[in-house]
């Protein structure tokens, strides 16, 4: 494929066909090009996988928040429970050693209450203390996947902006490659257009080919010598007499 001078695409007279055509191929090869590396960026795929597995981070972390919520909750029914017993512990002990009860079966009853009282409230405190356990260690899970989860969005968005970097700059081009294929168009023959974009879908995009030494560049057979021999006009599009594409004098 011919490349283009930085200075922009070469300006054909119109009266040369042969050059118009063969450029007008390299400017839809072109763009092919740049649409199969448009759809294959690798950038796309990367962010593909780390959006996914942002998403499964995000979802660990909401789990664990989940998790510390329902732990917070519970402290906050056993630390009240723990409460209430001992207001009640502290309120028949206060009957036990009061002195306004005297009677032995009663005081020997309050006191198995109060034994009771402390053997529930104690198995409380044991719980309180595991969940304490339990939440600080549900904390620093979060912590560290909130850190994650940061530091995933910050490399998830730099992936974005160089994938849109690049799409925006083959656009770009792509965009200037249609341009310059409309300018082309207008200053081919109608004939040679027809010709050359029924023989672009039927050659795997190969519709025109240059004729070197007797040969075509596109099916690389040897063209007959009285046919070359009137071939001279290298402004001029032919026809190969193999595969029907069109030629150009190279």
């Amino acid at each position: 494929m011919r490349k283009v001078d930085p200075g922009g695409w070469q300006m054909h007279n119109k009266d040369n066909q042969a050059a118009l055509i063969m450029e007008l191929q390299e400017v839809d090869s072109q763009e092919e090009v740049l649409k199969k590396e448009l759809a294959s960026l690798p950038e796309r795929e990367e962010l593909c996988g780390l959006e996914e597995e942002l998403t499964e981070r995000r979802q660990s972390y909401q789990v664990i928040e989940g998790k510390i919520k329902e732990n917070q909750s519970r402290q906050k029914r056993l630390e009240d429970e723990e409460a209430l017993l001992e207001t009640k512990i502290k309120r028949e002990e206060d009957r036990l050693y009061s002195g306004r009860i005297t009677n032995p079966k009663e005081l020997s009853g309050i006191e198995a209450e109060v034994r009771s009282l402390k053997a529930k409230q104690d198995q409380i405190e044991t719980q309180i203390l595991i969940g304490l356990e339990e939440g600080e260690g549900l904390r620093k899970e979060s912590n560290q996947l909130s850190q994650s989860v940061n530091s995933l969005e910050r490399e998830t968005q730099k992936v974005r902006e160089r994938l849109a970097s690049r799409e925006s700059d083959l656009r770009s081009k792509m965009e200037g490659l249609g341009q310059r294929r409309a300018e082309l168009r207008v200053l081919i023959l109608e004939e040679h257009l027809q010709l050359y974009d029924k023989l672009r879908v039927e050659k795997g995009g190969l519709a025109v080919a240059f004729l070197l030494d007797e040969v075509c560049r596109g099916c690389h057979m040897t063209l007959p010598a009285h046919r070359v021999d009137k071939m001279e006009d290298r402004t001029a599009i032919y026809r190969c007499d193999f595969c029907k594409r069109l030629l150009v004098l190279k």
